[in-house]
């Protein structure tokens, strides 16, 4: 009888963490499907539902390395929407990097995750100029690391291509450098299939980013051709939008 007992018991608790497995990609690839729409519409507030309910999931057990990275991703997007509001901003990429590092603490073979740190770290100079030095050497370790992890993820050099073009040259970043890195970035993208829970995005965003590459070059021209690219990947995308009907105003060129 308690063989029998103990036989039920362990078939229960595979089922229930069958179930609880099976809960947490769901969660997580309805997150996805709600954080890409939230980010096309520039909208903090449903970021911010968002992050309360990845907050939630960490809880889980399962896959949490996964759901602090997207925790994090959520509050960096946060951070980055709201930059023109320092509280808001600096405080959401305060919490972004803390899930990060613990999503590496967990995982610390996932390339994504070492890329986004990068990016985080570079925004947190914005707000403490006195980390540049320190910050700035960990940038480059963590993006290296990302692309020894993993060569063919565009993410990886799209973030060290946004770090390229808001570097100075004499520094090891500039203009040319980060086109370079986009136009890596959006090949990789155009071979990158659906990856279920996993990250996959960023193709509308690296076309928005080629945009002011060249928008720095003084190249209105083509930083519309790849501003309406990114409308053909994604023709929601808020940003993209408002960059282009800047760029329509007749003294922009002024600005």
């Amino acid at each position: 009888m308690k063989r029998i007992l103990l036989l039920l018991l362990i078939t229960l608790t595979i089922g229930v963490r069958a179930e609880e497995k099976a809960t947490v990609d769901s969660h997580i690839l309805t997150i996805k499907a709600l954080q890409q729409e939230a980010v096309s519409n520039g909208d903090v507030e449903k970021l911010k539902e968002i992050s309360t309910k990845l907050e939630r999931l960490s809880t889980f057990g399962d896959k949490e390395w996964l759901v602090n990275y997207y925790l994090a991703l959520n509050n960096y997007r946060i951070s980055t929407i709201a930059y023109d509001d320092k509280e808001i901003s600096e405080k959401y990429i305060e919490s972004a990097k803390e899930a990060v590092q613990k999503s590496i603490e967990s995982k610390d073979d996932f390339a994504d995750s070492h890329a986004l740190l990068s990016s985080i770290l570079g925004i947190e100079i914005g707000f403490k100029p006195q980390l540049g030095m320190i910050n700035g050497m960990k940038i480059g370790r963590e993006i290296e690391k990302a692309k020894k992890l993993d060569p063919e993820n565009p993410r990886v050099y799209l973030i060290d291509g946004t770090g390229k073009l808001y570097t100075p040259p004499m520094f090891g970043g500039g203009i040319d450098k980060a086109i370079g890195l986009y136009e890596k970035a959006a090949e990789l993208f155009a071979k990158e299939k659906d990856k279920g829970i996993y990250p996959d995005w960023g193709k509308d965003e690296v076309y928005v980013f080629l945009g002011n590459a060249y928008k720095e070059k003084e190249d209105d021209s083509t930083a519309a051709l790849f501003y309406k690219k990114a409308l053909d990947v994604n023709p929601d995308y808020g940003w993209a939008k408002i960059l282009l009907e800047e760029m329509a105003k007749p003294d922009s060129s002024e600005q």
